[in-house]
C-alpha cells in the first residue's frame, strides 16, 4: 500500500469531470467540456481538491464577499471543494474523511472513489451513487501528475543556462 500511496502523492491536474447517470441516460459534463481543477495528496494523509466550471462569471465587485444573488449561485453552482484526509484501502480505493468543503452537507462524511494508473494519469470513480442536479450519478474523473513547479528564480537561472550554453 505504501508503494500505491507515493504514486497518488502530489499535485494532479484535472483533464475531465464527467458524470453517469445511474439510470443509463446520457453522461452529463456539469462543470463544461474543460474544467479546471486540482488534486492534491500529501504525504501526511491530507487531501484537497478543486474543481471550477469552464467559463465561470465574474462579479461586479472585486469584494469576494460583496455579490448580488444571482452572482453568488452562479458562483457556487460551478464550483465544488473539499478537503480532508484520505487513506488507502484494499481492491484500488481511496476513501475520503471530509473535513470541509464548499457543499456543508459534506462535511463529516466519507467517500470513496476507485482509482487506477496509466503512466501519469490517475482515474477516480465514485465508488457510491451521488445526487448531481437531481439525479443520481457516478462522478468519473481524469488527472494528470503535475510536474514540479518551478519559482521564477528557477525560471529565470534555467534561461540562464539555455542562454550561455547556446552562446
Amino acid at each position: 500500500m505504501a508503494s500505491i500511496k507515493n504514486e497518488l502523492i502530489g499535485s494532479w491536474k484535472l483533464l475531465s469531470y464527467i458524470e453517469l447517470p445511474i439510470n443509463g441516460t446520457d453522461s452529463l459534463f456539469p462543470m463544461g467540456q474543460q474544467p479546471d481543477g486540482i488534486l492534491m495528496y500529501s504525504p501526511d494523509g491530507y487531501m484537497s481538491v478543486q474543481i471550477a466550471g469552464q467559463q465561470r462569471p465574474t462579479y461586479t465587485s472585486d469584494d469576494w464577499r460583496i455579490g448580488s444573488c444571482e452572482e453568488h449561485t452562479a458562483s457556487v453552482s460551478s464550483y465544488i471543494s473539499f478537503s480532508g484526509t484520505y487513506r488507502i484501502l484494499e481492491n484500488r480505493i481511496v476513501s475520503y474523511e471530509i473535513k470541509t468543503s464548499l457543499f456543508p452537507n459534506w462535511k463529516g462524511q466519507t467517500q470513496e472513489r476507485t482509482f487506477d494508473f496509466e503512466g501519469d494519469i490517475l482515474y477516480l470513480k465514485s465508488v457510491e451513487p451521488q445526487l448531481s442536479n437531481g439525479m443520481l450519478v457516478h462522478a468519473h474523473m481524469t488527472w494528470k501528475k503535475n510536474r514540479k513547479a518551478e519559482t521564477n528564480a528557477e525560471q529565470g537561472e534555467r534561461t540562464l543556462h539555455l542562454q550561455q550554453s547556446e552562446g
